[in-house]
């Protein structure tokens, strides 16, 4: 085969190219849910600043793999792009806003390989690496309400660089070894050296860049929330704030942001929402942002938490609401476009004793992951806890042999060591407007039950 031959051959991607991105950007976007669920649970323990990010070079790891075999220009951002996708179908929390994340991490992955001629040495993978982790502070910081003091700003740098160290390590090094280790065992043939011209490959990442500077901009621009906020659902003085009568002023609180004490300044949310009269059984605040985002906030939890405030970002035709201060950071949304009060109905929960126990989705927040539920009526975006973990919660003595699941016309069954320990099958949360309806379903979308009316233990 001639130069001319090769040279065109590696600049192409093949099917073989193709299915290994799709493949590794399938892992990346599959395993990324659950190294958010570690990250968070070792933030949660350690509090210290940049325990957020310890982990976040495994979300780039994928898109480094994908470059180190193929060493083909565009080979990182196809992936990510794809990695990307599957996140946004599998129901990661941060909405759209995740396809720009990743299309900037493939990016920078394919200009820290480009700008080396020598791709199968260490360096590369480091560069790569680690640019392409942090950037997913700063791409987030577009987005994201920022602190607005010294010591908030701060904490984002240091989240940048404890981004980037991960990034050396577990998207730089690891990625080389593994990828070593795999062509000395020969289970994958990489290219020995990519004939390119480079004046083009420059002409296509600044046509990349141009890409994703312009879907920065897009995103920013169309998932603005509004700017006045509709209150509503179960009130008698519906509304939308600001507004002039409600008399709410806004207040500093400090609070933790990414383990430093960060200041911000808003809107008390618990007096909004109060304004709104709202119904005497009325007991869960439903927000939604403007991307199709929800997220539950018990009227216990408005109540009892001062720092739940409603942060006003820009001014103007520009201005818009973010809100903050949860206890639970996925309660922490962006652009909202509504708040609906909402008379929660429980779940009945009939334990071997005898005794009517309820299912109150408030208690379980922090326990709720988001995923899109093929309903019936159209497939919806819905917050779920393990149906485990609520069973567990209610035992007192042995351990059950079989759960029943009913709804008004269908039951079925599974024994509890189908179910223990099974965080993909979990009950869901649908907001309708009379009240709060429950489902059974995959975290796959599957629905198993709908709607779920009952849970037996025996």
């Amino acid at each position: 085969m001639s130069e001319e031959n090769k040279s065109t051959q590696l600049r192409h991607f093949t099917t073989r190219d193709l299915l290994i991105m799709a493949v590794l950007a399938a892992l990346g976007g599959v395993t990324s849910t659950y190294i958010n669920a570690v990250n968070d649970a070792v933030h949660a323990a350690l509090g210290t600043p940049g325990a957020s990010q310890w982990a976040a070079g495994f979300h780039v790891l994928w898109i480094v793999l994908s470059m180190g075999i193929l060493r083909k220009l565009g080979a990182g951002t196809i992936t990510g792009i794809l990695k990307g996708v599957v996140e946004l179908m599998s129901g990661n929390s941060h909405g759209v806003i995740i396809l720009l994340v990743d299309l900037v991490a493939g990016l920078l992955v394919d200009f820290g390989f480009f700008i080396f001629s020598q791709k199968k040495r260490l360096l590369p993978y480091i560069v790569a690496g680690g640019l392409a982790t942090a950037s997913n502070v700063l791409v987030f910081q577009i987005f994201a309400t920022l602190p607005q003091n010294i010591l908030g700003m701060t904490a984002i740098i240091l989240l940048f660089f404890v981004a980037l160290f991960s990034g050396l390590i577990f998207a730089g090094i690891l990625p080389y070894l593994l990828v070593n280790t795999l062509s000395k065992a020969g289970v994958v043939k990489i290219p020995e050296k990519t004939i390119q011209k480079r004046n083009i490959g420059w002409w296509i990442l600044l046509g990349i860049s141009i890409i994703a500077a312009s879907t920065a901009v897009f995103l920013r621009i169309n998932l603005q929330g509004p700017q006045r906020i509709q209150i509503e659902g179960a009130v008698e003085n519906p509304y939308a704030f600001p507004d002039d009568d409600s008399q709410v002023e806004q207040v500093s609180r400090e609070m933790d942001y990414r383990g430093v004490m960060t200041e911000y300044r808003g809107y008390p949310l618990f007096p909004i929402v109060q304004y709104a009269n709202p119904n005497q059984n009325a007991d869960t605040l439903l927000i939604e942002a403007s991307d199709g985002y929800a997220f539950l906030i018990s009227f216990e939890e408005l109540e009892n938490n001062p720092n739940i405030l409603m942060v006003q970002e820009g001014k103007g035709n520009n201005a818009s609401f973010d809100i903050v201060g949860p206890k639970s950071s996925k309660a922490w949304v962006r652009n909202v476009s509504r708040l609906s009060i909402i008379e929660a109905e429980g779940l009945s929960i009939l334990i071997p004793s005898g005794e009517n126990k309820q299912f109150d989705p408030d208690n379980w927040v922090s326990d709720m992951d988001s995923t899109q539920i093929s309903l019936p009526n159209g497939s919806k975006k819905l917050q779920g806890v393990p149906v485990w973990k609520v069973i567990q919660a209610n035992l007192s003595g042995e351990q059950p042999n079989t759960i029943i699941f009913r709804s008004e016309s269908e039951s079925f069954e599974l024994s509890w060591t189908e179910i223990q320990n099974n965080d993909d099958l979990r009950i869901f949360s649908i907001i309708e407007e009379d009240g709060i309806a429950f489902t059974l379903a995959e975290m796959s979308g599957e629905v198993r039950i709908y709607p779920l009316k009952e849970i037996i233990i025996e």
